[in-house]
Parts: structure tokens; C-alpha cells; sequence
């Protein structure tokens, strides 16, 4: 009998131990005999699992359980999971330069009907961060901009807009990724600030957001030593428990980043930091496609129920993950209104600095840099020149170009009267090539026009000043557009600088 006891209990936990996890898998085939043995409480879907058929992949996880949670980041920008045949957004960097509330809900609500079309439940957005580090190796356009206040708005406003489509929106990186010199996907960030310089800047965006009453919130794999001088806010208890759950009266679920980032995964093993994620107050945990470490996880959390953590916890866990499937929404936006919607938010996230517009076209070189495609391949500036700026002439170069392809712009832009040159950096620092690519061609002393498609702050890595300069906040289709049609002098840029430190 007590054998008999031993194995029901032990069952009951293993089927209990599920409910705090949310587990990924690779490929598109449903991992069924995985999820069998897990139950997790939901699926995280990476842009690899959504590429032939999305749509029938989640039918799929919803007719194995209905009540399996499917989560995906649909950001807009680089961060965007559910990218085909769908109208691509800007970053939020773009909808803070912006500054209009409304124009932020609106994009919030369209990014949530994505969700929603491709049948699941949660949009891992929005971002919440602060980027008040110029150097923040990992945020940088993904956030709103520089200031608490802003950031606060604007991210209440996106998340309220995620709302009416139905799905459900996270608020991420608790306590905040935005004052930051390390990838938390690579290694441990630390952040050595005092707690009122938390509360004014870091804290301020998240504060407003539970006030708000929002479903869920992400935490971040961050040392914040004025908090917990020990662990990481995943796995701390005075962070997660004590200041959100306690001090800032949260009630919604706690998400962790991804369990197998290397803030994480090289300090701790899979299992015990998932132990220490639950036991500092996380409710459910992300969990990386690697069949072995879920196992771990699920093994650790299943000899912990009734013991390390209490059983009330497994079933607090399950009613948060509840409380995040989609409700009914609205989902008014043809594929028309979407894309109209999309330019109209980068075209008033385009900033310029100075320069007088708009240029000509006949003798315009555009120079376009053909961007890594990690987070999807967009068209260049030089791609889309001719139809903006008739009669110019357009040449493609590596994101880093070599000292051949600087050569090769320096003698494409002998007979021009005017240059048009894309810069870009976002993760890493300043291509070399792209610095000497800038001097080669400042040095023929024609107008320069520099349009930077990444972080707006350019400018503070090139030598003199340009004739002309041009921020977007994001390299996608539409950004590339509104960059040309400024230029051309369709619109007038009236975007505002949001990225912090000196313009």
C-alpha cells in the first residue's frame, strides 16, 4: 500500500509539474510523445516552427489539449516569430519617436489580431525596458526610448491594444533590460544602481503597468545587487516575490525569459535553476527545444511538489496560465489596413537630425547594405530607390563591406551628384566596414546623406557631419519606404529623438 501511495503521489506531482512549464520544440511535427509526458502548460513558438503551415501546427497543439497555452513574440521589428505572409511592423523605438498614444494601441492591437489569426494566445510583448545605455547590447529599438514616462505610455498603450484583439499581452524584462552592456542570452548582466535610481527609471514602466491591472509580466536574467545581491531576478525571491508580488501588489502571471539563455544556463544547471524560478514566485517557465533539459526540468520539479514547493503553488501556476488564453476580441484590420497602418507608424517614426529636403533624384547613388536575415530579410535602400527617387541609381553592399566593395562605391559614386548611404547596427558594435565605407566616400565631398536603419545614434561612430541625416528605428520593408519617401519629400519626418544620450 505504501508502494502503491509512493507511485500515486509521485504521479500527481509529475502531471503537477507540467503546469509550470512552457516548453519549444524544432521543426514543425507536433513533439506528441513529449507532450504526453510533460503536460506543460504551453507552447512557445520560434519563427522556425511557423514557416510551411503555422496555422495548421497550432490547430494541431490545441486538438492534443484546447487548454495548452501557445505563446509567441510578435514585438514588431526584429522580434517577430510569426513573420509569413503577414505585414511586418516597426520596432517600438519607431512608435515612441512617434509619441502618439493612440497610433501605439492601434499597432498593439493589429500585432495581437496576427496572434490571434494564427490561433494563439499570447504576445510576448511589449517591452517595457528603459534604454538608457547607449550600448544596451540587446534592447536598443525593441523599447520605447530613453524615458520612464515615455515607456510607460506608450507600453500601457500597445498592451491595451493587445487586449482588444483578444490576445494577451506580457510586459518584458522585469525588473528592466534597458541600463545593460551584456546579452542576457549570452551571460550574466549585472546592473549596479542604487534603489531610488530603479524606482525613478527601470521600475517606473512596470510600476504603471501592474497599477493598470495587466495579465502578465517577464522576467529578466539580470544581477540587480540593490535588489538581491546574489541571483539573478528570475531566480530571486526578494525580486519576484517581495518587490512584485508584495510591494507592487501584482496578481497576474510571472513568466521567466528563456530558461536556456546563458545568464542562466552557464551558472546554473536546467533543473535547480528551474526549482529556483519557481521558488522565487515565477509561475511558468520558458524553456528551450532540447528534449533532454525539459526532461531535467520536469524530473527536478516533480521530486520538489509537496516538499521543496508547496502544492498550492502547481495549482496557482495552472489557474494564471488560464487566466492567458484568448478571449473574443476585435479584429477589424484587412491586409490593407494593416499595411497602411504599418507605413503610417514608420513613417512617423522617421527622424532627421538636419539636412535640408528633399534631394533629387537624377544623379542620387544609393548605397544599401544587405542585412543578416536572423530576424528576416528585408529589401534595401538601393532596392527600393528607383521607385522613390526616380533616376537615381542604386548599389548593394555587405553589411560589413569589404575594402573591394568600398572601392566598388567610391567608383560608382565618381559620377554622382549626391549620395545616399545606409548605416546600421543594433546587435554588436559599429561595422568597420561600414566606417570606412563612410569615410571613402565623405572624402569625395559630394552631399552625404546617411540613413541610419538601426540604432538612430550613427552619427557618434562616423568623423564630421553628413549634409543630411535620417534615423528610421528599424529596417523593415515599410521603414525602408518612409526613409526614401522623406527624402523624396512625400512626407515631412516629424518624428522625435527617443534613444537616449546626445542626438
Amino acid at each position: 500500500m505504501r508502494l502503491l501511495a509512493l507511485a500515486l503521489g509521485l504521479g500527481m506531482a509529475a502531471a503537477q509539474a507540467g503546469n509550470f512549464m512552457v516548453v519549444s520544440f524544432r521543426g514543425e511535427a507536433v513533439p506528441y510523445e513529449l507532450l504526453k509526458k510533460v503536460r506543460p502548460a504551453g507552447v512557445i513558438l520560434y519563427p522556425s516552427n511557423l514557416r510551411q503551415d503555422p496555422q495548421g501546427l497550432v490547430r494541431r497543439l490545441k486538438a492534443f489539449d484546447p487548454n495548452l497555452l501557445l505563446l509567441v513574440d510578435q514585438e514588431g521589428g526584429p522580434f517577430t516569430s510569426y513573420r509569413e505572409g503577414v505585414v511586418r511592423f516597426p520596432a517600438a523605438m519607431a512608435l515612441g519617436a512617434a509619441g502618439d498614444p493612440v497610433l501605439a494601441e492601434r499597432v498593439g492591437q493589429a500585432l495581437g489580431c496576427q496572434v490571434r489569426r494564427l490561433g494563439a494566445d499570447v504576445n510576448l510583448a511589449p517591452v517595457l525596458d528603459v534604454n538608457v545605455n547607449p550600448e544596451n547590447p540587446i534592447i536598443g529599438i525593441r523599447s520605447f526610448g530613453a524615458d520612464p514616462e515615455l515607456v510607460a505610455q506608450m507600453g500601457l498603450a500597445f498592451a491595451k491594444g493587445v487586449l482588444r484583439s483578444g490576445a494577451t499581452p506580457v510586459g518584458k524584462h522585469f525588473p528592466g533590460h534597458g541600463d545593460t552592456a551584456t546579452d542576457s542570452h549570452l551571460d550574466l548582466p549585472r546592473v549596479d544602481k542604487p534603489l531610488e535610481a530603479l524606482e525613478r527609471v527601470e521600475l517606473y514602466p512596470f510600476r504603471r503597468y501592474v497599477e493598470a491591472g495587466m495579465p502578465a509580466l517577464m522576467s529578466a536574467h539580470i544581477l540587480f545587487p540593490a535588489l538581491d545581491p546574489k541571483l539573478p531576478a528570475t531566480l530571486s525571491r526578494p525580486i519576484l516575490t517581495g518587490l512584485l508580488r508584495q510591494r507592487l501588489g501584482f496578481q497576474g502571471a510571472i513568466l521567466t525569459d528563456d530558461m536556456a539563455m546563458g545568464a542562466i544556463k552557464r551558472h546554473f544547471g536546467a533543473g535547480e535553476a528551474a526549482l529556483k524560478a519557481v521558488q522565487a514566485g515565477a509561475d511558468l517557465l520558458l524553456l528551450e527545444p532540447d528534449e533532454k533539459a525539459i526532461l531535467e526540468v520536469h524530473d527536478r520539479l516533480t521530486r520538489a511538489l509537496g516538499k521543496e514547493i508547496p502544492k498550492e503553488r502547481a495549482q496557482a501556476a495552472k489557474r494564471r496560465a488560464l487566466s492567458l488564453l484568448a478571449k473574443k476580441g476585435e479584429c477589424p484590420f484587412t491586409q490593407s489596413e494593416e499595411e497602411a497602418l504599418a507605413l503610417e507608424a514608420a513613417r512617423r517614426g522617421v527622424v532627421r537630425l538636419f539636412g535640408d529636403l528633399p534631394i533629387q533624384g537624377p544623379g542620387t547613388l544609393v548605397v544599401g547594405l544587405r542585412l543578416s536575415d536572423r530576424y528576416g530579410a528585408e529589401p534595401t535602400l538601393a532596392d527600393l530607390a528607383g521607385r522613390f527617387l526616380p533616376g537615381s541609381r542604386g548599389l548593394n553592399l555587405s553589411e560589413d563591406p569589404s575594402e573591394g566593395e568600398v572601392a566598388q562605391a567610391v567608383a560608382a559614386a565618381q559620377g554622382a551628384e549626391r549620395i545616399v548611404l545606409t548605416t546600421f547596427h543594433w546587435l554588436g558594435g559599429f561595422k568597420e566596414g561600414q566606417k570606412a565605407l563612410y569615410r571613402a566616400l565623405a572624402a569625395l565631398g559630394k552631399p552625404l546623406y546617411v540613413v541610419a536603419l538601426g540604432n538612430p545614434d550613427d552619427l557618434r561612430f562616423l568623423p564630421g557631419r553628413p549634409a543630411g541625416y535620417l534615423a528610421t528605428h528599424g529596417y523593415r520593408a515599410v521603414q525602408v519606404r518612409a526613409a526614401l519617401e522623406a527624402l523624396a519629400g512625400v512626407f515631412t519626418p516629424t518624428g522625435r529623438w527617443v534613444f537616449g544620450g546626445e542626438p
